[in-house]
C-alpha cells in the first residue's frame, strides 16, 4: 500500500472479498426484514415509476400512507436511485455491499485525517464494515445505509481542525445529511450525536484558530440535519399521526435489552447460544450479539487514549455497552436516557447502541495498531490484553451452564487458536507495514469463524415470487384492485410487492387510526389514543366484522381455510370473496359522533347507509338509505378520479385514509375534504352527476425543500467567513508510509 488511494481500494475490496457471495450475479440477501418488507419497499417504488406516477403515496400496505413518511424507502438515497433497474431483491443487496464499501472506505479516510498510517487505516475499514454487529444486522436494510456515513462526518471534522479547509465542514454535512437520508432514524441518531460531541471536543482547538472556525465546526452538524430536512419534515408529519404518535411506554423503549450478565460471555464467544439458525438464547440472535473481536479488544491496550480524543472514544463504546442492558442497565443509565436525552426515548432496542461501541473500537484498535508500530516494546500491553481475554475465554468454556455448551466449547477452541495466532503476531511486533496488515487476516478470520451463517443468502429471482397466480383474478390499474391478505408475516407484503392496493401488511409505519379500526373489527369500539406498549408491526382484523365492509376490498388472500368456497386457489393460499364497500359512493345521511363514541353508527356506516363526520356541516341529513356508486373509478398512486352521479343532496365518501395533503376537486373547483367514517373522507355533493379528482402531494416537502435550501445557504456563507489560503497540510499527509 504505497498510497492512499491504494489503502481506499483496498478497504473497499476486503468487503466485496467477505462478502463475495453478495457480489455473485443473481444473488440477494432473503432472511427476516428483507424478504418480508424490504424487497415489497423497492418492488413498490418501481411498481409506482413504472405507472408513471410520483413515489408520493404507496396504496399496498395498510390502506395506504406517504412514502415520504417512510423513511425506510430510502427515496433520497442516490444509491437507491443507481440499483433501481435491478430485481427488487437484487438491487437492494447491491446497494448494501456498496454501503458497506463506502464505509469501509471512509473509515480509512478518517484515520488519514487522524494521522494514522494506511495500514492502520485499512485495518480500522475492515473493523468496522465488517464487524459482527453490522454482518448479522444486513437484514435491517437501513443500517449499513446510515452507518457509511459515520467516518465520513468525523473525517470531515477532523480534516477541518487540521487544515482549517472549507471543504472538510461541507463533508462533515454533506455526511451528516446522509446518515439520515440512509434512513435508519436509530443509527442517524447515534452517529449524529457521537459526531456533535467529537465537534464540542474540536471547539477549543478551533476557536484558538479563529470564532469563525469554531462556529462552523459546531454548525456543520446541525446544518447536515437541515440539509435533510426534506425527508425528515414528512416522515415526523407521519410520525405525529403514526403508532408513535401519542409517545412510547418505557416498556416499549427498553424492549430488546441485554437481560442480564450473561450477555458478558457472549460478548468473547457469540455462539456461546448457538448460530443464527439454531440460536438458543434470549432475544434474538442479531439483537443480542455486540462481539468486536478478539484482536480489536486486545489492542484497546495499547491505545493511546490522551492522544487524538480517543478518551471520547472510548467514553462512547463503554456507554454503548452500558445502555445496552436497557431497564437492567446500572445507575438506571437507560431510563434516565429515554427520559431527558432530547430524541432518545422514541426508540426501542437499547442494544443497537452497540454499533457505537463497535465503530469507536475500530478506531480505537487502529490506533493501537499504530502505536504498536511506533513502539514495538507495547507488545506487552497487547500481549497481557490477549491474556486476559484468553483467560476470560477459559472461564467461560469451564463453567458452560446456561448456554449452548457444545456450541459454547467449540467456539472457545477457535478462540484459543485465534487468540495464539494474535499472542504469535503481536509478539513481533515490527515498524513493517507487512507485519501490521497481518492484523487484517487475524481479524477477518476471526469474524468469519463467528457468522459463517450470516447473512442469509440466496436467490434473487425466487423473491418476490408471491400471489403470482392470483394476478389474472385481481384488476388491473387503474381499476380499484384492493385485496385484504391474512398470511403469514414473511408474506404479509406480498400484495404491496405485486403493485396491489393492501389492507394489511408488516411494517411499523401504519396511519395511527388505521391500527384502531382493525382493532375495533375485534373489540367493536374504537378506543382512545394511546402510548404504544408493544409491537404493533403486524396488525390484523377480523374478516367477519360488520366494520370489514368499510375497508372496500372485495378480495381476501389467505393461508387458512374459510366458510365460504374459493375462487381461486395456489397450494395453501386461497382468493376469496369479501364484504366490501365501493371505493366512492354517494349516501344521502350523516351523524355527528366524537371517535369514541362512534362505534355504533360506524356499524351503520359500514353498510353504506349514512356517513359518521366528527363535527357537523351545515348540509342537512338526509334519511339513511342505500349507498350508490361512483361509476368509472380509477385508481393512481396519488389520484383517485370518479363519476358520481348523486340522486339527491349528501355526501360523498371516498375510503381512502385521510392525511394532511389530499386535495378534492368536484367538477374542476375545489371543494372541502372532511374525514369521515373515522378513518376515511368524504365531501358535501349536490344533486347530479359530477366528477370527483382527489390528488395527493406531501405536505411538509416543499418546507423541507426551503429549509435545506436555507441551510445550504447558511453552510456557504459560514465557509466563506473561513475560506483563505491555509498551507497547514491534513495530519494524515497525501502520501504517508505503509
Amino acid at each position: 500500500m504505497k498510497g492512499w488511494r491504494g489503502a481506499y481500494v483496498a478497504a473497499a475490496v476486503l468487503v466485496v472479498a467477505y462478502h463475495y457471495r453478495l457480489a455473485l450475479p443473481g444473488s440477494a440477501l432473503i432472511s427476516n426484514d428483507f424478504r418480508s418488507l424490504f424487497i415489497p419497499l423497492r418492488a413498490c417504488l418501481q411498481n409506482t415509476l413504472r405507472e408513471g406516477s410520483w413515489p408520493f403515496w404507496q396504496r399496498g400496505m395498510f390502506l395506504g400512507y406517504p412514502i415520504l413518511g417512510d423513511i425506510q424507502f430510502q427515496l433520497f438515497n442516490p444509491f437507491t436511485w443507481l440499483t433501481l433497474p435491478l430485481h427488487p431483491a437484487r438491487g437492494i443487496t447491491v446497494q448494501s455491499l456498496i454501503e458497506l464499501c463506502l464505509c469501509s472506505a471512509g473509515m480509512a479516510f478518517w484515520m488519514k485525517q487522524r494521522g494514522l498510517k494506511a495500514t492502520e487505516a485499512v485495518f480500522a475499514g475492515a473493523a468496522f464494515a465488517l464487524c459482527l454487529k453490522q454482518t448479522v444486522h444486513l437484514h435491517h436494510w437501513t443500517f449499513a445505509s446510515s452507518t457509511c456515513a459515520w467516518p465520513w462526518m468525523l473525517a470531515g471534522l477532523d480534516g477541518f481542525a487540521a487544515t482549517g479547509r472549507a471543504r472538510f465542514a461541507v463533508l462533515t454535512a454533506l455526511a451528516t445529511a446522509g446518515t439520515w437520508i440512509g434512513s435508519s432514524p436509530q443509527m442517524a441518531y447515534f452517529g449524529t450525536g457521537l459526531a456533535f460531541l467529537y465537534a464540542l471536543a474540536l471547539a477549543p482547538e478551533l476557536l484558538r484558530r479563529s470564532r469563525e472556525h469554531a462556529a462552523v465546526g459546531l454548525c456543520a452538524i446541525p446544518i447536515g440535519v437541515a440539509l435533510a430536512a426534506p425527508l425528515l419534515l414528512p416522515v415526523h408529519e407521519m410520525n405525529a399521526l403514526g403508532p408513535r404518535g401519542a409517545g412510547v411506554t418505557y416498556r416499549f423503549a427498553a424492549s430488546w435489552s441485554w437481560p442480564d450478565r450473561s450477555v458478558w460471555t457472549a460478548m468473547l464467544l457469540p455462539r456461546a447460544w448457538g448460530g443464527r439458525p439454531d440460536f438458543r438464547g434470549p432475544m434474538n440472535y442479531w439483537e443480542l450479539q455486540g462481539y468486536l473481536g478478539l484482536l480489536p479488544m486486545a489492542l484497546l491496550f495499547a491505545t493511546p487514549l490522551r492522544q487524538r480524543r480517543n478518551w471520547l472514544l472510548l467514553a462512547v463504546a463503554l456507554l454503548g455497552v452500558w445502555v445496552s442492558f436497557g431497564e437492567h442497565a446500572w445507575l438506571d443509565l437507560h431510563r434516565f436516557a429515554v427520559r431527558w436525552a432530547p430524541g432518545y426515548g422514541g426508540f426501542r432496542n437499547p442494544t443497537r447502541a452497540l454499533m457505537l461501541t463497535a465503530f469507536c473500537v475500530a478506531a480505537l484498535a487502529a490506533e493501537g495498531l499504530d502505536r504498536l508500530r511506533e513502539q514495538p516494546r507495547a507488545r506487552w500491553l497487547v500481549l497481557a490484553g490477549l491474556g486476559i481475554v484468553g483467560i476470560c475465554v477459559a472461564l467461560a468454556a469451564a463453567f458452560p451452564a446456561g448456554y449452548f455448551i457444545q456450541g459454547l466449547r467449540d467456539d472457545a477452541e477457535v478462540a484459543v487458536w485465534l487468540l495464539a495466532a494474535s499472542a504469535v503476531w503481536a509478539f513481533f511486533a515490527r515498524a513493517d507495514w507487512r507485519w501490521a496488515a497481518v492484523a487484517i487476516p487475524l481479524f477477518i478470520a476471526d469474524v468469519k469463524v463467528q457468522c459463517w451463517d450470516s447473512p442469509e443468502v440466496g436467490p434473487a429471482a425466487r423473491e418476490a415470487r408471491a400471489l403470482e397466480p392470483f394476478a389474472e383474478t385481481v384488476p388491473k390499474a387503474p381499476l380499484p384492485r384492493r385485496v385484504a391478505a391474512v398470511l403469514e408475516w414473511e408474506e404479509a407484503n406480498a400484495v404491496l410487492t405485486r403493485g396491489w392496493e393492501g389492507v394489511t401488511g408488516y411494517g411499523p409505519t401504519p396511519i395511527e387510526r388505521v391500527l384502531r379500526l382493525f382493532e375495533a373489527t375485534w373489540t367493536g369500539a374504537i378506543r382512545p389514543q394511546k402510548q404504544i406498549n408493544e409491537d404493533e408491526n403486524f396488525p390484523r382484523f377480523r374478516t367477519d366484522s360488520p366494520l370489514t365492509p368499510l375497508f372496500a376490498a372485495p378480495l381476501l388472500v389467505a393461508d387458512r381455510e374459510a366458510s365460504v368456497p374459493a375462487i381461486a386457489r395456489d397450494g395453501a393460499v386461497r382468493l376469496y370473496r369479501l364484504p366490501a364497500l365501493p371505493r366512492v359512493f354517494w349516501t344521502g345521511a350523516w351523524q355527528q359522533a366524537s371517535d369514541e363514541r362512534s362505534s355504533f353508527l360506524l356499524a351503520q356506516a359500514a353498510r353504506g347507509a349514512l356517513a359518521v363526520l366528527p363535527e357537523p356541516i351545515a348540509q342537512p341529513s338526509g334519511p339513511p338509505g342505500p349507498a350508490t356508486a361512483a361509476e368509472h373509478v380509477e385508481v393512481r398512486a396519488n389520484e383517485v378520479t370518479a363519476q358520481l352521479a348523486a340522486p339527491a343532496d349528501g355526501l360523498a365518501v371516498v375510503l381512502e385514509p385521510w392525511f394532511p395533503g389530499w386535495k378534492l376537486t368536484v367538477d374542476g373547483a375545489p371543494a372541502p375534504l372532511l374525514r369521515a367514517n373515522f378513518l376515511f373522507m368524504a365531501t358535501p355533493l349536490k344533486a347530479g352527476v359530477h366528477t370527483l379528482r382527489l390528488t395527493y402531494f406531501p405536505a411538509r416537502l416543499l418546507p423541507g425543500i426551503a429549509v435545506a435550501i436555507l441551510a445550504a445557504a447558511l453552510l456557504v456563507l459560514l465557509c466563506k467567513l473561513t475560506m483563505h489560503r491555509v498551507d497547514t497540510p491534513s495530519t494524515g499527509g497525501y502520501f504517508p508510509p505503509p
